[in-house]
């Protein structure tokens, strides 16, 4: 499914306070209603628990976690409460340090995080049959320009698996074409807060999460001007379309510069790479003074391909994943560089 949200009995564990998103799937909620209760809601109310590397299934089958021989290692397993599981519950193998982070704690700590930061929950659910979890809570909104807004947002990024941290990072989305700039913000390292699983959630990092939000609205600042500079910046068909082939078909533009290939380059394009083109046109808010015909909307044309389009040609299973903290997010944070690029040679 290309939404990839864990499904439970035909329900998406997912759930949402104010606008469900394109896949209609997951369960309205309040905010006011706590993050323990969305927890539950997003059939989330299960532990995990470190197991032997070779475990029994209810079946009688053993299970081994292959390569790791060490006893000092394990093999997480989800645990529903009924001391049974099945053998999408075995997560994978976990180191002898790594400290499983259960999934009431990040809630909770969530739930004390919106409250410091003034903020509401969103939207929260889990990925990848359950071994990552994540949450956007809004804190404010500002604008790119006139008729432009955006909507400000933390991310909380939670895995299941040895060797990835706690995340908490900013994004912002678009009203007009609810696109996600995440990667807009382009800081690197500063971009996110990460906090490895051997640490808990303690009072050093709940500050030091708070002041996330302090950075967060200096984030924004920064891509309130670069989104003002690319729209005053006129973009020509061509660049454009050569753009567009750097950020999906990278390959495609060296192949012509070896062979001085002139023949149009939309002759190649993938279906990636024409749907981005389609959708800088026809997309929410194209139409928009800041948008047409400007290097601001050769931009987002990449991000409402990331959010909303590449699910139609399943090249990418992992649309939410993938848009939020994955090669999506990625992909727009390279966007960006390329248009400023281009948008200051012009």
């Amino acid at each position: 499914m290309a939404h990839e949200l864990e499904m439970v009995n035909g329900q998406a564990n997912m759930v949402w306070a104010d606008t469900p998103c394109w896949h209609g799937l997951g369960t309205q909620m309040d905010p006011k209603e706590g993050a323990l209760a969305w927890m539950k809601a997003a059939n989330l109310d299960w532990k995990v628990e470190r197991r032997p590397m070779e475990t029994t299934l209810p079946n009688g089958q053993r299970h081994v976690v292959q390569g790791k021989n060490n006893d000092d290692y394990g093999v997480l397993v989800r645990d529903h409460g009924t001391g049974k599981f099945a053998p999408e519950d075995v997560f994978g193998p976990i180191g002898p340090e790594w400290v499983p982070t259960q999934n009431h704690e990040v809630f909770e700590f969530m739930e004390k995080f919106c409250k410091a930061g003034k903020m509401k929950m969103e939207t929260c659910g889990a990925l990848k049959g359950g071994t990552e979890l994540w949450a956007l809570a809004k804190y404010n909104e500002f604008e790119f320009a006139k008729g432009d807004t955006a909507v400000g947002y933390i991310l909380f990024h939670s895995a299941h698996i040895w060797g990835k941290s706690n995340q908490i990072r900013n994004t912002a989305t678009r009203v007009v074409c609810n696109n996600t700039l995440t990667a807009a913000l382009g800081e690197g390292k500063n971009n996110a807060f990460r906090m490895p699983h051997i640490r808990a959630f303690d009072a050093e990092v709940q500050q030091a999460a708070e002041t996330a939000v302090v950075v967060a609205h200096g984030q924004n600042k920064r891509l309130q001007e670069k989104a003002q500079f690319l729209s005053k910046k006129k973009a020509k068909p061509e660049q454009v379309q050569e753009f567009i082939a750097r950020v999906f078909q990278p390959k495609l533009i060296a192949e012509r510069k070896a062979t001085n290939d002139t023949t149009p380059i939309m002759d190649r394009f993938t279906p990636s790479s024409q749907n981005t083109w389609d959708a800088i046109t026809f997309a929410p808010g194209a139409e928009l003074q800041s948008a047409k015909g400007t290097w601001w909307g050769a931009y987002n044309g990449v991000t409402y391909h990331e959010d909303h389009m590449r699910f139609f040609h399943n090249d990418e299973t992992n649309v939410i994943g993938s848009a939020l903290i994955g090669a999506g997010a990625r992909r727009k944070e390279q966007a960006l560089e390329m248009a400023l690029e281009y948008a200051e040679a012009a």
